[in-house]
């Protein structure tokens, strides 16, 4: 048994299950028919998700306790494979049919494949270029319909930004090798390196890639464009693709801990929350909602990054990517819910005193509780994001009218003791390392732009009748507008634009 478990070491599978999937791209591409590839997509997603769970079984029965490095990299690749499995039943009866189904199989598990050796290696250089692959095959999957001007233009501000992120990331990579003289994960997690010019300088080159890739804020307009595409590509964009930019910095969070300029560049992320939150009230498009749902969500996950909350940010990696997974997969279904909720009676969602006391409460009593060390690391930002989550459910924010908000008090001590279980169980795994402690300045930012964002939410919601601040905010301040007028950004990548005549730029405010 002990020579078993010595072979589902650490790193086993760091080429099993991706090179399971590569292989199954391979062989489905050199069949004809796409039902014997289906047949063959299914048994290979169901044998990566079991050969995952047996992941935590190695790292149970090893001989060291797991280090904090391998419990989110064994959670990364339970996501991947999970999600892989449902995506691919999901598909072969949606695309019945299509001429590009032999596209999608490979497209999807060369995807998957990459994601997977992205969550699974201990190796730096590995995972650039893992992430990279991960790009490459999401790039095959924009285009299965090239001959829409739609998705044509989102694959090639998709395929720009991703090679953006690319040299910023290799960049990163050769500055820590230089510097540090190592590229294993575990290694630079563990010598605790003293930071230099040039680590610092591969800290904000990593924060730049993982904000890039996550489609935050200004290169945001891919995102929003991919509904060209069919909805299992969806699904797996919003659901695993965008999320390992999170996933990347609790790896490196080593060194992130340390960079304070790394941490601030996080930290202005959370300005992409606030705008794409508001922009996903005004829209009516129930698709384009969750891609804009998708940017605010993984400007709030970098945000808990760079205060050093690290268990929280894979808190939120692994619900977000669940949640946005069945989104996607159920769209047609929340069409109709939407419908009947048109009929319903509308949400109360006027600032009430009680919300904006709590909101104020949040504003001041935890930056000045951390100030006076009364908080500290994880229980300050603990706290920060309980006071401000929790401030429209305790004070019946969206409750129907007519009707108290239904048991919103036991509502708030369950999310509360899940939250807090959560913070006990994984805060003292995720977060022995050097550094990550975020300071009041930064609690300070995170509060009031949080605290603002749900003023700004609850004017919209109570039917704020400032027309142009309305289409502003639903044009997310017009920002991918202006990345589309930059060289090499304003003309799709494929085919050709009639001169004088650009429709695709007109098919852009209606996508």
């Amino acid at each position: 048994m002990e020579t078993f478990i010595g072979l589902l070491g650490p790193h086993w599978y760091s080429w099993s299950i991706p090179g399971l999937y590569l292989l199954t791209a391979l062989v489905t591409v050199l069949w004809r028919a796409p039902e014997p590839g289906w047949r063959l997509a299914r048994a290979a997603s169901l044998a990566a998700l079991l050969l995952a769970l047996l992941v935590p079984v190695s790292l149970l029965f090893g001989a060291a306790p797991p280090a904090a490095l391998q419990l989110a990299g064994t959670a990364g690749l339970l996501l991947v494979t999970f999600l892989g499995w449902v995506i691919v039943h999901f598909s072969a009866p949606y695309l019945a049919g299509e001429p590009c189904q032999k596209r999608f199989l490979s497209g999807v598990l060369v995807t998957l494949a990459g994601a997977a050796l992205v969550s699974a290696t201990d190796h730096l250089a590995v995972l650039a270029l893992a992430w990279s692959a991960t790009g490459l095959g999401l790039q095959r999957l924009l285009t299965l319909y090239p001959e829409r001007p739609g998705a044509r233009r989102a694959a090639h501000k998709h395929f720009v930004s991703g090679r953006l992120a690319d040299v910023t990331l290799v960049v990163a990579v050769v500055l820590v090798a230089r510097e540090t003289g190592s590229l294993s994960l575990a290694d630079l997690a563990g010598a605790g390196q003293p930071m230099t010019a040039g680590l610092t300088a591969a800290a904000v080159l990593l924060a730049i890639t993982a904000m890039i890739r996550c489609a935050l804020l200004p290169l945001h307009g891919w995102v929003l464009q991919v509904m060209e595409a069919p909805t299992p590509v969806s699904a797996l964009l919003h659901a695993g693709v965008v999320n390992l930019g999170g996933l990347v910095l609790i790896k490196m969070a080593w060194l992130i801990n340390q960079a304070p300029a790394a941490q601030w560049l996080l930290l202005a992320g959370g300005l992409t929350t606030v705008v794409a939150a508001a922009a996903m009230i005004a829209q009516s498009n129930i698709k384009v909602r969750l891609a804009w749902s998708t940017c605010a969500q993984m400007g709030f996950m970098l945000v808990e990054c760079a205060l050093g909350a690290w268990h929280l940010a894979l808190l939120h990696l692994l619900g977000h990517s669940l949640y946005k997974a069945f989104a996607f997969l159920s769209a047609g279904g929340r069409v109709a819910r939407a419908r009947r909720a048109s009929l319903s009676p509308a949400l109360s969602a006027a600032p009430a005193p009680a919300l904006i006391a709590t909101l104020v409460l949040a504003a001041l009593l935890v930056p000045a509780l951390h100030g006076l060390q009364l908080l500290q690391g994880g229980w300050a930002v603990f706290a920060l994001i309980s006071l401000i989550a929790l401030a429209p459910l305790l004070t019946g924010w969206g409750a129907r009218q007519g009707g108290a908000a239904p048991r919103t008090g036991l509502a708030a001590v369950v999310v509360v003791g899940l939250g807090l279980a959560w913070h006990l169980l994984f805060g003292a795994l995720l977060s022995p390392l050097p550094g990550g402690e975020p300071t009041t300045a930064q609690i300070l930012w995170v509060t009031t732009l949080f605290t603002l964002l749900l003023l700004l939410q609850s004017w919209l919601r109570s039917g704020g009748h400032h027309r142009r601040l309305r289409q502003t905010l639903a044009r997310g301040l017009y920002l991918d507008e202006s990345i589309n007028r930059l060289p090499g950004l304003g003309r799709p990548l494929f085919g050709k634009q009639r001169p004088g005549t650009p429709a695709w730029r007109k098919q852009e405010h209606t996508s």
